[in-house]
């Protein structure tokens, strides 16, 4: 592959929160070849960043483009991984070194500042997965439904039928709300 193009981002509810990482990986005619959308834990919004570069390191090495291009919206990450900002903070210094590790396995990089709306995509994978991070995992949610079919089974038909159309009303107005969110993003 001649060129990647890569879009990072971090984000932290809190600072310290709960954190999430989005990358977006574009070929050189922008064609979207891969999107990563993870969890991380509690972390900082510079922690997060960072290992947003990392993750986006990491996936870009696999492609072994000639040349990588990676975007952010953090001034900070792109000014200290380029070497205009010195990293003061021992814990972001680890980072940075992890980071450059991981660049310099690359026969050309770069890590450009851009705008936060031009890095929507790497953002809204992020955001992603904060919000997927409250889901249970699937085997909880199969769990989840085993429980409640035994419940179930026990009640009356009468029962039974009120408790569905219960379930019905609750599905509803989770899609509304889904479609609302997604009407709003």
């Amino acid at each position: 592959m001649e060129k990647l193009l890569v879009y990072f981002d971090g984000a932290s509810q809190g600072n310290p929160g709960d954190a999430a990482i989005g990358v977006v990986l574009l070929d050189g005619q922008g064609h979207v070849i891969e999107e990563i959308s993870k969890y991380i834990g509690r972390a900082t919004g510079n922690v997060a960043e960072y290992k947003a570069l990392i993750e986006a390191a990491r996936a870009a090495l696999e492609y072994m483009p000639q040349r990588a291009i990676f975007f952010t919206d953090s001034q900070l990450v792109a000014n200290q991984i380029n070497g205009l900002y010195r990293v003061r903070q021992p814990h972001l210094d680890v980072l940075n070194r992890q980071a450059e590790e991981l660049l310099n396995r690359l026969p050309r990089w770069e890590v450009r500042y851009i705008e936060r709306t031009a890095n929507w995509q790497a953002h809204r994978l992020a955001q992603k997965a904060l919000l997927e991070r409250g889901r249970p995992e699937p085997a909880a949610r199969s769990e989840l439904v085993e429980r409640l079919c035994a419940i179930a089974e026990r009640l009356s038909e009468r029962d039974q039928r009120r408790l569905l159309g219960y379930a019905r009303r609750l599905l509803q107005e989770a899609e509304e709300a889904a479609k609302g969110a997604e009407d709003e993003g």
